[in-house]
């Protein structure tokens, strides 16, 4: 037998122990800078290849870090150099948009017959300033080149949907940047969360009520089409005012900043620099017309309006009582939409409560849902329409005109009074435990002589004392 054939075997079997070896000599390890920052310093993220991982490390020059919320990614970096360890490092560098805690996903890379994961963890961000702050290291090359600075087409707009508007009506102000798809200059932006508040602040109107619809310190994120061109749309600011009186409102110019990047002639590479790009948007100038006159000496509530309802039963007994429940939608400033008045004389109102009030999606425009719940006891038998007992009068601003809204729910009552009445409705478990034990019949007086003679003899008593007191005066 020949002798290379013999240990054919053998040696195919000692190189399948030796790749076997190399492979599992690959380490992949994952380093953060810190998991306590302050809310100027900048979070990093560290893969670090072993020199065995080195294929691994060229196919992940491409590798896609995870996004973070609350943060923007703002420099990553390659070293291909073998340090003593003859690693290979890729770092991703984030900027924090705000302070608190920070979720930071899981991260997983595939290597030679086996996966390495980070798992998820969490880091703070203080809500102080650090006076040595952590930051992307400066490049040697920066030093030994000349470097130049390209804009990035970055967009900063704050628009009002309307240009004239009535008292107590809503003026939706947005402000957003608008980012081309295939903008290729990089770019960071300048304390994010702080620009958002100040925006915020500058928009306020001492004549104006402000609600925030959105409360979410993140951005909003949209996608746009403009003169055939695609943009990102990240909405900053997104609120409501609502001007109390008729006068002229101008919201002043507004400014966003983010920090310039520039890079080599030749390009070795890009850097931050502290310097800032100042994008600015014009003043916008809103009037608030004056109602009409009304002729009545009470606060009409203007926006538009429109109302359902329903009865909790259509067909009741003389002398029993039910409820009308009113849901009423509207464009109006919360503490102007009032309520339903009742202008009935052949009904008793019992009570009346709001149900509920609160703020609905209404893809982007304001809306209000109001509920009124009213308890009724009709006087007499017939049909009885609730819009003749109730109404809600309003400025429409469509119409530009004074209009009403009436129920349309229609009840029928029915037969003789009874004296048994269920007019004192009540939703309170504990109290109708009680209630339903109980009636209005009165005891007759033939059964209670006692009573009434104790009564009488009271009466005279106190008769006889009062006559006494007179004469001796």
């Amino acid at each position: 037998m020949n002798s290379g054939v013999l240990y054919r075997p053998i040696i195919a079997f000692f190189v399948c122990i030796l790749l076997n070896f190399s492979s599992n000599s690959q380490t992949i390890s994952f380093k953060c800078n810190k998991t306590t920052l302050h809310k100027n310093e900048f979070f990093s993220i560290s893969i670090t290849f072993s020199k065995d991982a080195k294929k691994e490390y060229k196919g992940y020059k491409t590798y896609n870090f995870p996004d973070i919320a609350d943060m923007v990614k703002s420099h990553t970096y390659f070293d291909e150099k073998e340090d003593a360890d003859k690693n290979f490092v890729i770092t991703q560098w984030y900027e924090p948009l705000k302070a608190g805690f920070m979720y930071i996903p899981a991260i997983s890379v595939q290597a030679k017959g086996k996966t390495f994961t980070n798992p998820a963890f969490s880091i703070n961000i203080l809500n102080t300033l650090a006076e040595q702050p952590v930051e992307p290291p400066a490049e040697a090359w920066i030093g030994k080149s000349k470097l130049q600075a390209e804009t990035p087409e970055i967009q900063w707009h704050v628009t009002a949907n309307v240009q004239e508007v009535y008292p107590t009506q809503p003026i939706h102000i947005t402000g957003y940047i608008l980012i081309p798809f295939n903008n290729s200059i990089p770019f960071t932006f300048v304390n994010s969360n702080e620009q958002k508040e100040y925006i915020k602040k500058k928009l306020k109107s001492n004549n104006c009520l402000i609600q925030d619809k959105s409360f979410a310190s993140e951005f909003k994120k949209d996608t746009v089409i403009i003169n055939q061109e695609k943009y990102l749309k990240l909405i900053v600011v997104d609120q409501f005012i609502f001007p109390q009186k008729a006068i002229d409102i101008t919201l002043p110019e507004t400014e966003w900043y983010i920090y310039m990047y520039k890079k080599g002639v030749h390009d070795e590479g890009i850097a931050r620099t502290q310097e800032k790009l100042v994008l600015k948007d014009k003043s916008i100038h809103i009037k608030v017309k004056s109602l009409p006159n009304q002729g009545v000496d009470r606060i009409v509530p203007v926006g538009v309006f429109h109302s359902k309802d329903f009865l909790e039963e259509k067909r009741i007994r003389n002398g029993q009582a039910t409820y009308l429940t009113i849901i009423l939608e509207g464009n109006a400033d919360p503490a102007s939409i009032g309520k339903f008045e009742f202008t009935s004389s052949d009904m008793e109102l019992m009570s009346e409560q709001i149900v509920s009030q609160k703020t609905i999606d209404a893809g982007g425009q304001w809306k209000i849902r109001k509920e009124f719940k009213f308890q009724i006891n009709p006087l007499r038998s017939g049909q009885y329409q609730m819009g003749d007992a109730f109404r809600y009068v309003y400025f429409n601003s469509n119409k530009n005109a004074f209009d009403t809204l009436y129920p349309k729910s229609s009840l029928n009552v029915y037969g003789e009074r009874v004296s048994e009445s269920n007019a004192m409705l009540t939703n309170d478990e504990f109290y109708n435990r009680y209630t339903s034990q109980t009636n209005n019949k009165l005891f007759l007086t033939k059964n209670n002589d006692l009573f009434n003679h104790l009564a009488n003899l009271i009466i005279l008593v106190m008769l006889a004392v009062t006559a006494i007191l007179v004469i001796k005066k």
